[in-house]
């Protein structure tokens, strides 16, 4: 189950990758649907701790088993292979999880500086120059030719 669980979960970030470049409206739908997926991994990993424990139990007496790992030399071989091979799975889906969150957030971060620049941008293009004064006030002071920078002795 937990292996079925990263492959939905790394098919979602592939998804919020998409969503995050072209379609920011998806988005937030993706996040908590990521955020669901996520719980329900913790959720496994704590059933996963209580089944390691239970079948530590009822090995032979002074099996002291803390991970799957340890609970492998007393499994038959063919189970032991499959488990291997379950948990390579795994840690590789993980990984790859790993590495598209990141990615995914160094893309949100890219589009997040773009939004502020060009807010940034837009916001200066519509307020007035500095020495700007409507019609009828005093006179606006004489340009000192510095092109906008201060100058101080």
């Amino acid at each position: 189950r937990q292996f079925r669980v990263l492959q939905n979960l790394i098919e979602i970030t592939h998804k919020e990758r998409e969503a995050i470049l072209n379609q920011q409206d998806s988005l937030m739908r993706l996040v908590e649907e990521k955020e669901a997926l996520l719980d329900q991994l913790g959720i496994l990993e704590d059933d996963r701790r209580h089944l390691v424990q239970e079948i530590s139990l009822g090995l032979q007496p002074g099996c002291d088993a803390d991970s799957l790992k340890d609970l492998l030399p007393h499994l038959q071989k063919e189970q032991s292979m499959r488990i291997e091979r379950l948990v390579e799975g795994i840690t590789t889906l993980a990984g790859e999880s790993r590495e598209l969150n990141s990615a995914n957030h160094a893309l949100a971060l890219v589009r997040l500086d773009w939004v502020k620049a060009a807010q940034w941008f837009l916001a200066g293009s519509v307020q007035p120059e500095v020495d700007y004064r409507p019609p009828g006030n005093a006179p606006a002071l004489k340009d000192s030719g510095g092109w906008g920078i201060e100058v101080r002795a």
